[in-house]
């Protein structure tokens, strides 16, 4: 398959692996061997024919690598889960316990059935489903995308279920120790043409170093996604690996230790069967989140269950704002998002548009173009206004400059956008392929039109992005300030339910705006952001007293 030839360019092959052999029979043969030889150092062909089932406890630690310079060091979670796991990989039970330190402190649980192309969710996840039913989410629906996605992690994350796999089918590969799942072709059936997941062998011990497959990261484009397995153990004649750590283009995003490990547990079908899913399956979507794995266990365990079917225009959430023209502004208009969650808002200026901020991947931003033609303008977009470089901001940034225009971002930004442009997207459809996309850093300021469609675009100092790389966006003609994640409209009437760690990290931004404000003279009295509740009341008057608390 192509994606097998682009993948194998960006896996260094390390010292442990033996050179590719050019006898295409050789190189089936040695992958027999290996894999016979993979088998007894697991524990037999029969050991592994035997084993139908596992359960562990896994417990974790997550990281995030796109959110500098939030959270310290990078640690966003400690979780445990109680995993129940067919090793055909069609079923699993995951009770999941979270303490989440970022975005917002905060404890939850639920618990996660998948049956086969059915999925239950059970459980508040997050802070705002928890607080005050934010993004309109009462637990985490069992999305087809998130389904996917744990099923391809869990199977990766098991080389025994690998081994059960791979002896339904042909062995065959590239390397001398490597070895083509043929996961796609499995029973779980993601389609012949996403990308095969490798199993790679220790050639010096048989036993399987790591599980690796090029995905698609919304921003980053193709990168590599690897599970590495070490701290073997013996449990009922079978080596199992007691550490897993997750690596996404080569950051470490989760590391996990498991315990309690059994083989063949004792269990009723029951607590692996889901009568009534909460989510209708959709095999399209199923497939995006098997190309985009690990994007929803990183959401999920920051607090936002964000998984949601990106093609929501429309206001299905009642607390959600509907995509509508902004209020006092003719010239502004909102797309919503469902469940509250990252509106897009597009300007009218210099005889064409300006969209600021590029949520959630290239597919949400195809949804938000559709919506501005349809409703607002048909006119040419000639820049796009990136807030800040937190993934779930600027994931749909190539999806927004499918049409063309120029990409505004912080000065701080603008090396990393313009190496980012120009990664290979491959996994997915990428919408600039083969276009030139002009960068533009703002140092301080920049302002772009006049009149009533004028824009002011500043470089804001905060806690939460990278120093002067934070851009707001201001309209003289309303006295509006754009913003977002500085404060999410709503806070101010739930305050008191927040811990003081995260009360105190609320005021913190509310204050970075309104010094920043006050220091520049600059004379606002609304503000809309691109994430929303219906509390809201645009008076800045709000931030101010968020930030006088």
């Amino acid at each position: 398959m192509k994606f097998n030839k682009l993948f194998l360019l960006s896996v260094l092959v390390i010292s442990l692996f033996i050179a590719c052999n050019n006898d295409d029979d050789n190189i089936l043969q040695n992958n027999d061997t290996l894999f016979t030889e993979m088998q007894d150092a697991l524990g037999g062909a029969d050991n592994i024919a035997n084993a139908t089932a596992i359960s562990y406890q896994s417990t974790g630690v997550a990281l995030e690598f796109q959110e500098d310079p939030e959270p310290v060091d990078g640690k966003v979670a400690d979780y445990t889960f109680n995993l129940l796991y067919n090793l055909d990989g069609t079923q699993s039970k995951q009770a999941w316990d979270v303490d989440a330190e970022y975005a917002y402190a905060t404890h939850f649980e639920f618990v996660e059935t998948i049956d086969g192309t059915k999925g239950l969710s059970e459980g508040s996840t997050g802070t705002f489903p928890e607080r005050f039913a934010g993004f309109g989410v009462t637990g985490d629906p069992m999305f087809s995308t998130k389904l996917a996605a744990r099923q391809k992690t869990l199977m990766m994350s098991s080389p025994l279920a690998i081994a059960k796999l791979i002896s339904t089918a042909d062995v065959r590969g590239t390397d001398y120790g490597t070895i083509p799942i043929g996961f796609n072709t499995s029973s779980l059936g993601f389609g012949a043409s996403t990308p095969d997941i490798e199993l790679i062998i220790n050639t010096n011990t048989k036993l399987p170093t790591k599980a690796q497959v090029l995905e698609n990261d919304p921003l980053l484009g193709d990168v590599v996604y690897e599970v590495v397995y070490s701290n073997w153990s013996d449990v009922n004649g079978l080596q199992l690996p007691q550490k897993l750590e997750h690596i996404l283009n080569g950051f470490t995003i989760r590391t996990e230790t498991l315990s309690n490990i059994e083989v063949n547990p004792s269990f009723d079908d029951s607590e692996l069967t889901v009568a009534t899913p909460n989510w209708n399956y959709d095999a399209t979507q199923a497939m995006y989140g098997h190309l985009s794995s690990q994007f929803h266990y990183r959401t999920i365990l920051q607090t936002f269950p964000i998984d949601f079917p990106v093609e929501f225009t429309e206001q299905t959430s009642p607390l959600a704002l509907p995509s509508e023209l902004v209020a006092t502004d003719p010239n502004a208009y909102r797309i919503s998002g469902d469940f509250q969650s990252h509106y897009t808002y597009a300007f009218k200026v210099d005889g064409g548009l300006l969209i600021y901020d590029s949520p959630v991947n290239d597919r949400r931003s195809a949804a938000v173009l559709n919506r501005i033609r349809s409703d607002f303008r048909t006119a040419p977009i000639r820049y796009v206004v990136n807030s800040h470089n937190h993934f779930d901001h600027n994931g749909g940034t190539r999806g927004n400059l499918a049409e063309g225009g120029d990409l505004i971002v912080g000065s701080g930004s603008k090396t990393f956008m313009e190496d980012v442009l120009q990664r290979p997207s491959n996994v997915l459809p990428n919408p600039i392929e083969g276009n030139s996309i002009n960068v533009i850093g703002v140092e301080e300021n920049m302002t772009i039109g006049t009149g009533e469609e004028q824009i002011e675009l500043y470089t804001i100092p905060s806690h939460h992005s990278e120093d002067e790389d934070y851009i707001v966006l201001y309209k003289p003609f309303t006295k509006t300030i754009y913003f977002n994640d500085l404060v999410n409209p709503g806070f101010v009437f739930v305050f008191d339910q927040f811990p003081p760690i995260d009360q105190e990290r609320i005021i913190h931004l509310a204050k970075d705006i309104v010094d920043f404000i006050d220091g520049q003279g600059i004379d606002v009295q609304m503000y809309h952001c691109t994430h929303g509740f219906t509390t809201q009341d645009f008076d800045f008057q709000t931030i101010r007293d968020l930030a006088d608390m």
